[in-house]
């Protein structure tokens, strides 16, 4: 039986969320009938989540887009998907890691060819809880260290590089700032505060956040700098 396993590193690439889903998945020791692939645009995903797929025997793929293209990973992975299930056999199996629903059309492909398919959410399995405090006391007496690190706060001192938000963090934090304003729209840096405050921040050459916001559908930004959904007075 041969396995793939695709990670959309884009639509969530947070280190603790993709070890939690390599421990679900249970891959072991990969081999020749198992491939696992993470995909994704690298020069704006932190080096340790490139790092944890390397050692666990991903293959990287880069889909950096070009000029005037906003992203090409997902066409990138329904082309990866479609090679792959061309030389599959029926009774293999394949999984797309990922919160992106149109993803459900290639297991139409892969039921026509009698191949198990499954999409996995980041989000289903691991949600945004914290790690429970009590990790982090064994963390702080294995390493003598008086002040004890929250999972998110480790993970914004080990990045090497800035790291931009994936486009459902944005949206899920905008939400979460959109619910607390009451129906008052919600300015620009203030969710540029409230992404610095997870660990992100916008590499250089990247666009910037406005930028992106207005490519999103369903959501308005003013010549002013606020934001409220699309269609509100």
């Amino acid at each position: 039986m041969m396995r793939a396993v695709i990670f959309d590193v884009e639509n969530s690439s947070r280190v603790e969320h993709i070890a939690r889903m390599l421990e679900h998945l249970g891959l072991g020791t990969l081999d020749r009938q198992t491939r696992l692939m993470g995909v994704g645009n690298w020069g704006v995903i932190g080096y340790d989540t490139a790092r944890l797929l390397a050692r666990h025997g991903a293959q990287l793929l880069h889909t950096a887009p070009a000029f005037g293209v906003k992203d090409w990973s997902d066409l990138r992975i329904a082309v990866t998907a479609g090679i792959w299930l061309a030389g599959a056999q029926p009774g293999d199996v394949l999984d797309i890691i990922t919160d992106d629903q149109a993803f459900d059309a290639v297991g139409d492909v892969a039921a026509g060819r009698g191949v198990a398919f499954h999409r996995l959410s980041y989000r289903a399995l691991v949600g945004t809880r914290r790690e429970p405090a009590s990790d982090g006391g064994a963390r702080r007496r294995r390493t003598g260290r008086r002040r004890v690190r929250t999972p998110a706060r480790a993970q914004r001192g080990s990045a090497n590089a800035p790291h931009a938000a994936p486009s459902d963090e944005i949206l899920a934090v905008l939400r979460e700032l959109l619910a607390g304003a009451r129906g008052q729209p919600v300015t620009l840096d203030a969710l540029s505060s409230a992404l610095k405050a997870r660990g992100f921040n916008r590499p250089p050459g990247s666009s910037r956040l406005v930028t992106r916001l207005r490519q999103m559908k369903d959501i308005e930004v003013s010549p002013s700098g606020t934001i409220r959904p699309a269609g509100k007075d």
